[in-house]
């Protein structure tokens, strides 16, 4: 085991910067089964000020994020830089100060470190050594008396967060490294007969996170290599399988939602996406699935 493998770790949430809340979240709770965990609040951070809301969607945590009214800082800096869309992951450890010597003994940026009164304490591994993810470690004390998320309800499974990168081994390295228990449950392999990206997984304090890479060879559809050439690498979608899955389709058709890239995979299975451009900047893939 890794020599921080006395450091647990437990994934918490996903969060989306957005220019409203209230919008951003009456749009998953229209189209999703969500359950709010915390309502609108306000919080300090070496960042700054900001409001937050989170919201349970299949057995995991959407955060949403958002500056004050007339006071713009980070969250208005990052939308103005990338547009609205997936800010950080939050991973939960009880023994942050080994995490953050680990790490920056290793080189690793760690930023905006800060301490509560409560005993709670937080830090962030920059984008730049995190293959272009801004990842947030929150220490929490008094960790068995935290209450478990949710399961699922067997209407949505949030199943992973999908990452963009130049070099798959090398984020696998980097994530089998720092984070204690992660576990490779998917080898790097091309995702199909078309073989136009490669893909792999790893589970990461209990969660799936998905990494993909232009293929080997060159092909007229490499949409890793043009999101990467546009935004650099960094999280590039989430997936969720859905047992409303038609239902809902037509309801964000008939809603003017824009729906794309309706297939079915080599193994059968159907799936579409929608659009970033109408989803506050994250683009969702939704599986068939929880027959």
């Amino acid at each position: 085991m890794d020599a921080t493998g006395d450091v647990r770790m437990r994934f918490d949430h996903v969060s989306i910067a957005v220019k409203s809340i209230d919008r951003a979240y009456e749009f998953f709770a229209k189209y999703f089964p969500v359950a709010l965990r915390n309502a609108r609040s306000i919080d300090e951070q070496v960042s700054g000020s900001f409001y937050w809301q989170d919201f349970h969607l299949g057995g995991f945590v959407v955060e949403l994020i958002e500056d004050p009214p007339g006071k713009p800082g980070f969250v208005t800096k990052f939308i103005d830089k990338h547009g609205e869309g997936m800010h950080h992951l939050s991973i939960e450890t009880d023994n942050l100060d080994a995490m953050a010597a680990r790490l920056k003994a290793g080189g690793v940026r760690v930023v905006d470190e800060q301490k509560y009164d409560s005993g709670a304490a937080t830090a962030f591994i920059s984008p730049r050594s995190a293959f272009g993810a801004l990842i947030q470690l929150w220490h929490t004390p008094n960790w068995e008396q935290v209450h478990p998320k949710p399961a699922p309800d067997g209407l949505a499974y949030f199943d992973h967060v999908s990452i963009a990168v130049k070099d798959i081994d090398a984020a696998y390295n980097f994530f089998t490294r720092y984070f204690p228990g992660t576990k490779i449950t998917h080898q790097p392999h091309l995702s199909n007969s078309q073989g136009n990206f490669a893909l792999g997984h790893l589970e990461v304090a209990g969660f799936k996170l998905e990494f993909i890479q232009s293929p080997p060879h060159k092909t007229d559809n490499d949409f890793v290599g043009k999101f990467i050439a546009r935004y650099g690498e960094g999280m590039h979608h989430v997936s969720i399988d859905l047992k409303d899955f038609d239902a809902t389709r037509e309801r964000l058709k008939r809603d003017g939602v824009r729906v794309v890239d309706e297939k079915r995979n080599w193994r059968g299975e159907r799936q579409y996406f929608i659009s970033p451009q109408s989803a506050f900047g994250v683009l969702i893939q939704i599986w068939e699935g929880l027959q």
